[in-house]
């Protein structure tokens, strides 16, 4: 615009030499003067033309190395190169969790709490454009009571959730190496944030959590078929490397394999309630050794099943999972079963006593959103952000969960574990509501009653451990 002006006053000039009537002028001077003013112009024009050309490649230039920063509620905090092929995000949750057993004559002894349950920074992003990476430290507590008779969870310090790298060149085929989420129980790679309850379900139980390892995954036509297999360090039953194992994932065991594959088939149909169905099924095996086994918890994270001192694992572990989802408009269902066979071993009055036990544990949940958007393995939206002037209240969402977890009769009978202070079956229901203010808040509030044969806490014998009431309150931020 500053050069338009520029050459206003010489059309200015130009045009009053024009029609300005000359009487006295020479007309041949008058027409050299002319020509040369046409020329001065025309140079003049030529000048603009090549400031305007260069200011445009100047922009541009600058556009092509000025990095793109954002911050949103749905990106987060990020920065990132023109091109996309070098970014870093940041983001992150905190979950504080308020935690009430009932007293009415049931409580074994565990008292309330408030603690932040999950306190997680996520830095990931992307380095020369197929190399993606992801860190996720924990600050929070485990909230893993850490015996049968603790009466407060125990608190842990700083430690590393997740920590991988991702070789995407081939999408259909990505290499993933590092610490994450083993590729086998359904509800344990849903997004912490978006799970239908604070805690897990039972079937967590006998699933590895995480696992230090190498991963080929991807996805296929469309993404209707999603797949993932790698060599693992042999992480135990709900191991995760923190959380009330002083051990790492798998530090004792030899190196085993885990893989997953999962099918949403009528995806690309016109068959619309079927389009969120989706099977899987997950298997992994494995060599245990040493004292890396488990224990076992409620969904209050009270522990119910310990192993006998003497018991290590000594053989081939292996573990499978059916499962499924369904998602049809506000209507969500998750449901999935988990066996784990560990061979074990004890030494006892001068003989080593074997067994191969297998533990089994299935769960269903249910969800529904009262407030009509739609249900989904990634969480509810709300179609309005909390805004009560404007008669806006966020999403609401019923849940609730049924589950099982029996562990084989072998493991007493053979003196495995001790029935007086271990159970050997829970069953659990429980419901709750999710109340989702915008896409980053999140509160909650559930009941879970959960029922013990055997494993009184007081360790008498034949009796069963109390009922388990458990109150839990939840108040998610994440970004």
């Amino acid at each position: 615009m500053k050069d338009l002006f520029k050459i206003l006053p010489i059309v200015a000039i130009l045009a009053s030499t024009l029609v300005t009537p000359s009487v006295w002028a020479d007309p041949a001077s008058d027409t050299a003067s002319l020509e040369q003013r046409l020329d001065d112009l025309e140079q003049q024009v030529a000048i603009l033309k090549r400031q305007l050309e260069n200011n445009k490649e100047d922009t541009t230039a600058q556009a092509a190395t000025t990095p793109v920063i954002t911050a949103n509620s749905k990106d987060g905090f990020s920065i990132k190169s023109p091109d996309g092929n070098y970014s870093l995000k940041l983001g992150g949750y905190t979950q504080v969790v308020a935690r009430e057993f009932a007293t009415n004559g049931n409580n074994q002894g565990y008292g309330s709490s408030i603690i932040p349950r999950r306190v997680r920074l996520i830095v990931q992003g992307t380095v020369a454009h197929d190399f993606d990476y992801f860190i996720q430290p924990e600050f929070g507590y485990s909230n893993t009571y850490s015996s049968i008779t603790a009466t407060a969870p125990t608190a842990y310090g700083v430690a590393l959730q997740d920590a991988w790298i991702d070789w995407k060149y081939f999408p259909q085929a990505t290499i993933k190496a590092g610490k994450f989420k083993t590729p086998f129980d359904l509800e344990n790679l849903q997004d912490t944030r978006y799970t239908s309850f604070t805690e897990l379900g039972l079937t967590s139980n006998l699933s590895p959590q995480r696992d230090v390892g190498i991963q080929l995954g991807g996805s296929l036509f469309d993404d209707i078929v999603n797949y993932a297999g790698g060599l693992f360090d042999n992480a135990a039953d709900k191991e995760n490397g923190y959380g009330g194992f002083a051990t790492a994932p798998g530090d004792t065991n030899e190196k085993g394999g885990t893989g997953r594959i999962f099918i949403k088939p009528f995806k690309d149909t016109s068959i619309e309630p079927l389009k969120g169905l989706g099977v899987g099924y997950a298997a992994s095996y494995g060599k245990g050794k040493g004292a890396d086994i488990p224990s076992y918890v409620t969904p209050g994270q009270a522990p119910i099943f310990t192993y006998n001192s003497n018991v290590t694992a000594d053989g081939p572990q292996i573990r499978t999972s059916p499962q499924a989802y369904y998602y049809y408009k506000s209507l969500g269902i998750l449901a999935e079963k988990v066996n784990s066979q560990q061979e074990l071993e004890y030494t006892g009055g001068g003989h080593v006593y074997r067994d191969k036990p297998t533990n089994r544990a299935w769960e269903v949940t249910g969800s529904y959103v009262l407030t009509g958007e739609d249900a989904s393995y990634n969480g509810v939206t709300p179609r309005h952000n909390f805004d009560p002037s404007s008669g806006h209240w966020g999403a609401f969402e019923l849940v609730s969960r049924v589950g099982e977890l029996k562990l084989d009769g072998s493991i007493f009978s053979e003196n495995f574990a001790n029935l007086n202070t271990s159970i050997s079956r829970e069953n659990t229901w429980g419901s709750g509501i999710n109340w989702y203010l915008n896409g980053n808040v999140k509160l909650a509030v559930d009941f879970e009653q959960t029922k013990f044969d055997r494993g009184a806490i007081n360790g008498a014998q034949g009796e069963d451990r109390k009922t388990e009431n458990l109150f839990t309150g939840l108040a998610q931020l994440s970004f």
